[in-house]
């Protein structure tokens, strides 16, 4: 397999060094140097624009990361002269994303405690004005705050001084969960039911035919007695459920609906979990790189 080999200096917008595609959340600590050197170069490191002579070095270096579904990219500078350095990042079609403040308004107070749940996020700007107006949603329904989409991106790291000056570049690919969490108050008592056209089965006890629980499932009340010789089967992806039934007349009393809609449910909330992205930094790289603390101050959930 072949490797291009090309270095940073030698790179540009069109011809970036790709990160990766990514599908699940990934961290990367870029390092490198920018600014001007003075170094003997020759005819092939101009380009065959020059018979060489003195110089090198570069004030650019580029990088793409290819989304493979949509997320959020999160850049922030690191030691050691962050100020001298800029970074930038753009469409593949290097159209600038238009940055942002983060105002006081886009965070919560919850017991003297203020959550911003956006915060350090690279955020897309797809409406001039930002006026999609959604009032279900945290941001309502603020553009900036919604995932990129699928493709390809490009970033960016200048420096703005004339010297010879080291970078270290924290960036986080993060992605939409899929997943919704309800806190009971009656963890013995509640239950939760998933709204669903296919209906349930009843399993009454004892058994005493060969019998196949179809998906999605079946329920039995109480317990269940299977007699001798006669056999039970669960397909796959069924769900067999003993236990206790509830009366329809207290269904109100105890029924949650699990009916979140489309995705713009889950993106109501941005967390970013410390103790997720050390498990996604500790996926990509060896024991030995420890997990970079340039990454804590970014996050706002343990």
């Amino acid at each position: 397999m072949s490797r291009n080999q090309t270095s940073q200096p030698q790179r540009t917008q069109n011809n970036p060094l790709v990160l990766g595609t990514f599908s699940s959340t990934a961290l990367r600590y870029l390092h490198g140097s920018l600014g001007p050197k003075h170094q003997v170069i020759g005819r092939a490191d101009t380009r065959t624009q020059s018979n060489g002579g003195f110089g090198g070095g570069t004030y650019n270096h580029w990088f793409q990361i290819n989304l493979a579904r949509p997320g959020w990219i999160i850049v922030t500078k690191g030691p050691p002269r962050p100020k001298y350095i800029q970074v930038s990042t753009y469409e593949l079609d290097k159209t600038p994303i238009q940055g942002e403040s983060i105002f006081d308004a886009d965070s919560v107070t919850t017991n003297g405690e203020v959550y911003i749940p956006y915060l350090n996020t690279m955020m897309s700007a797809q409406s001039d004005l930002y006026n999609s107006f959604s009032r279900l949603r945290l941001d309502r329904g603020d553009e900036r705050y919604y995932p990129l989409g699928v493709g390809s991106y490009l970033l960016c790291v200048s420096t703005t001084r004339n010297e010879p000056l080291d970078y270290g570049i924290g960036v986080v690919i993060e992605f939409t969960t899929t997943e919704g969490f309800f806190e009971l108050e009656d963890s013995d008592g509640s239950f939760v039911l998933q709204e669903t056209d296919n209906t349930t089965e009843s399993i009454v006890s004892p058994v005493t035919v060969n019998t196949t629980i179809p998906f999605p499932g079946a329920f039995t009340q109480s317990l269940c007695a299977i007699n001798p010789g006669v056999t039970l089967t669960v397909a796959d992806n069924a769900t067999w459920l003993i236990g206790t039934a509830i009366n329809t007349v207290d269904y109100d009393d105890y029924r949650f609906i699990l009916e979140p809609g489309d995705d713009t449910y889950f993106d109501t909330i941005h967390d970013h979990s410390l103790s997720e992205w050390r498990r996604a930094w500790e996926e990509s790289h060896q024991d030995t790189d420890v997990f970079p603390e340039i990454f804590v101050p970014l996050t706002n959930r343990s």
